[in-house]
């Protein structure tokens, strides 16, 4: 489906669609569940909302955006509203033929933080309050960036405000440890381990990945 009247992005669009087999429907096409892709403009008014709208109307749609110009802080903004895919208008047409052409399941972002964020950072380096998964804290230990959960299993305590040594973390609550490499168990009184999540560094840019 397109959300956009930009004549370059509906032209290849278009042709992406169609040699992948798809084909292209309207915005006040009724049906909401077989839709494969949705191209949205990010540039036009409260696009950033919309697409919040649509991630939750359309969960197992490949979301794309596209922008004219460089801006950072509404790429961003997109991805975390739930654009799996935020390009400029003259890449996006190649890049969705090749997400459609790949037969594959989407695979989602979320980005977390900048490069730049861990210039001599060691240990914690941000707790993250609202992400897909909830409350996740990013660590960088032994030149890795991971990401656990920031909740501990045992009663609930914030795991990012206790201390870490090395890759171990200790609960501040009860005293419960964890490696923030894995995720792993080290020390209850927690009986299981928290999760951890993997991580794509790319473009300056550190940020969550999952596939649905």
């Amino acid at each position: 489906m397109l959300l956009t009247a930009d004549p370059l992005v509906v032209r290849h669009a278009r042709k992406a669609a169609a040699a992948a087999g798809f084909d292209v429907t309207l915005p006040t096409d009724p049906r909401r569940d077989d839709r494969v892709a949705i191209v949205i403009d990010l540039e036009q008014p409260g696009a950033i909302d919309e697409v919040g709208e649509i991630r939750g109307a359309n969960p197992d749609a490949f979301l794309a955006g596209h922008l004219s110009h460089p801006d950072q802080e509404r790429w961003v903004a997109a991805e975390r509203a739930g654009c799996d895919l935020v390009a400029n208008r003259g890449a996006i047409g190649r890049l969705l033929r090749d997400h459609l052409m790949s037969g594959t399941g989407t695979r989602r972002r979320f980005p977390l933080l900048d490069d730049d964020d861990l210039a001599g950072r060691l240990g914690l380096v941000r707790a993250i309050d609202e992400t897909p998964f909830g409350a996740l804290a990013v660590y960088h230990v032994n030149g890795r960036v991971t990401v656990i959960d920031d909740i501990c299993p045992h009663a609930g305590a914030q795991l990012s405000a206790g201390e870490v040594d090395g890759c171990v973390i200790t609960c501040p609550r009860h005293g419960s440890q964890f490696d923030v490499q894995t995720g792993d168990r080290l020390r209850g009184p927690a009986d299981r381990e928290v999760k951890s999540y993997e991580v794509l560094r790319e473009a300056g840019r550190v940020q969550l990945v999952w596939a649905d």
